[in-house]
């Protein structure tokens, strides 16, 4: 197993790991990541981890998995097991182009996302406007909320609506 420093990486060192199973220790002593390497941006060393949460088969995309994103301030040390095979950059990249996909307007899962996100507001009886052509729903005239519909793609100038809107959105599942 290799170590590096985050800070020390050369642009080969990154290429070599990619795919492979990495365990990430961070600063504030929680539980250690692993996962397989994605990328790291070689500007900010943020570092991109495929989480696979079964079994699989190496050379089929896995059926559940999370994509982790580590900030490089939060790492005090990361190591890459070089023993074990990783997975092809092929099914690490059909991984996140897939996840892509979900987060396109037209995709399914962003219009039940939409849907969720008025019910939710409806369900709180908070007064809101949308139309199925146009993909911005809007609340109480003040807030604008855009897909892909979460906290950080809310566009609102009063700052106590846009603090109601967000905790009311955390109740919404990723």
């Amino acid at each position: 197993m290799s170590k590096f420093s985050p800070y020390n990486l050369t642009l080969g060192q990154i290429e070599e790991s990619l795919g492979k199973l990495c365990t990430i220790k961070l600063k504030n002593n929680e539980k250690d990541l692993k996962g397989y390497l994605y990328n790291i941006d070689p500007v900010t060393l943020t570092i991109f981890l495929l989480q696979i949460e079964n079994d699989f088969n190496k050379n089929e995309l896995p059926s559940r998995y999370k994509i982790l994103v580590v900030m490089n301030y939060a790492i005090s040390e990361f190591k890459v097991n070089n023993e074990e095979n990783g997975i092809s950059r092929h099914i690490l990249d059909n991984v996140v182009n897939q996840r892509i996909e979900d987060f396109k307007n037209e995709s399914e899962k962003m219009q039940q996302r939409k849907k969720d996100l008025i019910l939710l507001f409806e369900s709180n009886r908070i007064q809101i406007t949308y139309t199925n052509d146009d993909p911005v729903v809007h609340i109480l005239d003040r807030a604008h909320i855009s897909p892909p519909y979460v906290i950080s793609s809310i566009e609102c100038n009063n700052e106590i609506i846009l603090q109601r809107v967000k905790e009311m959105m955390v109740q919404l599942p990723i």
